[in-house]
C-alpha cells in the first residue's frame, strides 16, 4: 500500500486503505535551497493591523464568510468545489488533480485538507499533504494564484496552515526528517511549525516542536488556529512507528516572537487534533481520537474537551468522553461549535464490527446527547460545519452505498431535521471529505 494510506490510517483519517496501509525561528534567513516555489498574480491577502486585527472573521463567527470550500476525494484524485453559505453549488471541480496552470509545479494528490481557519472571501489555501505543497486558490475565478513546496527534501506531510498576517503564516509539518542536514538554513528537520510568507510565497524559518512533545513520542503537529492573539497547535503526540501515543497536548505559540510560550495537557485523552474556537465565550474546543494502537481501549482515551482561554494559564473546563455516546471513538478530523454549550462531533464506525459513522450534538451540561445522523458506512463522515445564525448544520458524507452528499440539517427548537442533500462534485464524481468556511 502507499505510504499515504498508512499515514491516513494512523492519523485517524477517513481512508479506504484500512489495515496496512529554546525555539525562536530563523526569521530573515534565506529561502530553503530545495523548496520549489512558483507564484502568479499579486499579493491579495489583507493588510494586518495587529495580531488578529486585519484578519476579520478568521478568529471565529460567520459574519464575513462567503461560503463553503469542499475537498472531494477518493484518496487517489482530488477536486475542490465551492458552495454558497446556504450550501448551493457555485463552482464544481474548481481545482482538481487534472488542473494545470503556469503557477503550478505539481497538481493535487489524493491526500488534501483545508486549513482550520480560512480568510473570509479567500484566497483559500489548499494543503496537499501527499505532495507537501500549499496552493493558494481564488474561489471567485478558480484561479491558482501561487504554490509553495514545504517538503524541504523529505516527505513533511503538512497538516494545516494558520494565517498570522498578510506576510506571515505557520505550517504544521507532521513528519520528522531522519536524514536532516546540520545546516539550519535548509529548514529540512521537520517536527515543526514552518514559518512562511504566504504573499511571496517563501519559507522564512521554523519553530522546532520536538522539545514540547510528551516523553517518548514525536510531536506530530496536526491542526492550528489563532485565538486571543495566540496560535494554538494540537499535537497528535505519536511515536515514529505509530505504536506509542502520548498524553493529549496543545502547544501555545507567540506569533510575534515565534516562541512556544506554554502547553495545555489533556491527560484524559490522546491523539488530539481538530479544534474550533468560540470568541464570544473564549472557549477552545478540541477533538481527540484516542489510541489507535490499542483498539480495545481506544475509546477510553477519546474525548472532546473544552479549554477556557479567559483564564491564565488556560484550563480544561469540560470534557465529553466518547464512552458517553456509544461504543465508538470520536473522530479527531473535525468538530464544530453550535454555541457555548453544544458541540457537534463525529464518531468513527468500524466495518469489522458493523458500526457506522455518526454525527452527534453534544451538550456540555443539562441535556442528553442527540444523534443527528448515522451514515450507512464506516469512515464516511469527514467533516461538520455549523451555522447557528441561519440554523443549519452541514456534514460531508462520502458513503458509496447510497451516494455521496453534503448533507444539510435544519435546526430549530432543539430538533435536527434533514433539509437537503447536495452533490458537491458532479464533474469528477468524487465524494466530499473536508469542509471549511471561507
Amino acid at each position: 500500500m502507499r505510504r499515504t494510506c498508512a499515514f491516513l490510517f494512523h492519523t485517524v483519517a477517513l481512508t479506504i486503505c484500512f489495515a496496512l496501509c529554546a525555539c525562536g525561528s530563523d526569521s530573515g534567513a534565506p529561502v530553503a535551497k530545495d523548496a520549489a516555489t512558483t507564484e502568479a498574480g499579486q499579493n491579495d491577502l489583507p493588510t494586518n493591523t495587529g495580531i488578529d486585527g486585519g484578519l476579520a472573521g478568521i478568529d471565529g463567527g460567520l459574519t464575513n464568510h462567503v461560503g463553503i470550500a469542499v475537498v472531494n476525494s477518493d484518496y487517489t484524485s482530488t477536486s475542490v468545489s465551492f458552495l454558497d453559505r446556504d450550501g448551493n453549488l457555485v463552482h464544481d471541480g474548481c481545482f482538481n488533480s487534472g488542473t494545470g496552470a503556469p503557477s503550478l509545479a505539481v497538481t493535487l494528490s489524493g491526500d488534501v485538507v483545508l486549513p482550520s481557519q480560512v480568510q473570509p472571501g479567500g484566497p483559500v489555501t489548499i494543503v496537499d499533504r501527499g505532495n507537501g505543497t500549499l496552493t493558494w486558490l481564488d474561489p471567485a475565478t478558480c484561479t491558482p494564484l501561487r504554490q509553495l513546496a514545504v517538503s524541504t527534501g523529505y516527505l513533511a506531510y503538512p497538516h494545516d496552515m494558520v494565517l498570522v498576517s498578510a506576510t506571515k503564516a505557520y505550517v504544521t509539518r507532521y513528519e520528522k526528517n531522519s536524514a536532516a542536514t546540520p545546516e539550519a538554513a535548509d529548514f529540512d528537520d521537520g517536527n515543526d511549525l514552518l514559518v512562511i510568507d504566504p504573499s511571496q510565497p517563501k519559507i522564512l524559518g521554523r519553530i522546532d516542536l520536538t522539545p514540547f512533545a510528551p516523553a517518548g513520542v514525536l510531536p506530530r503537529a496536526d491542526r492550528a488556529l489563532m485565538a486571543e492573539g495566540v496560535v494554538f497547535v494540537s499535537l497528535n503526540a505519536i511515536s515514529g512507528n505509530f505504536q506509542t501515543y502520548g498524553t493529549g497536548r496543545i502547544v501555545m505559540v507567540n506569533p510575534t516572537t515565534d516562541v512556544v510560550t506554554g502547553a495545555i495537557d489533556i491527560p484524559v485523552a490522546k491523539n488530539c487534533g481538530a479544534m474550533t474556537y468560540l470568541p464570544a465565550e473564549k472557549k477552545l474546543m478540541v477533538a481527540c481520537g484516542g489510541d489507535f494502537s490499542n483498539p480495545a481501549q481506544q475509546i477510553d482515551s477519546s474525548a472532546i474537551v473544552v479549554i477556557d482561554l479567559s483564564v491564565s494559564p488556560p484550563a480544561v473546563v469540560a470534557q465529553i468522553a466518547a464512552t458517553s455516546v456509544g461504543a465508538s471513538p470520536f473522530s479527531n478530523l473535525s468538530l464544530a461549535a453550535w454555541d457555548g454549550n453544544t458541540v457537534l462531533g463525529l464518531t468513527l464506525g468500524d466495518a469489522s464490527k458493523s458500526t457506522q459513522d455518526q454525527l452527534w450534538a453534544l451538550p456540555l451540561a443539562g441535556a442528553l446527547h442527540v444523534k443527528v445522523f448515522e451514515s450507512s458506512e464506516a469512515w464516511a463522515l469527514g467533516s461538520v460545519l455549523a451555522d447557528p445564525q441561519k440554523g443549519r448544520i452541514f456534514a460531508a458524507d462520502a458513503t458509496t452505498m447510497t451516494g455521496a452528499f453534503l448533507r444539510v440539517f435544519a435546526v430549530a427548537a432543539g430538533a435536527f431535521t434533514p433539509s437537503k442533500t447536495v452533490k458537491t462534485n458532479p464533474a469528477q464524481k468524487l465524494p466530499p471529505r473536508a469542509l471549511a468556511w471561507y
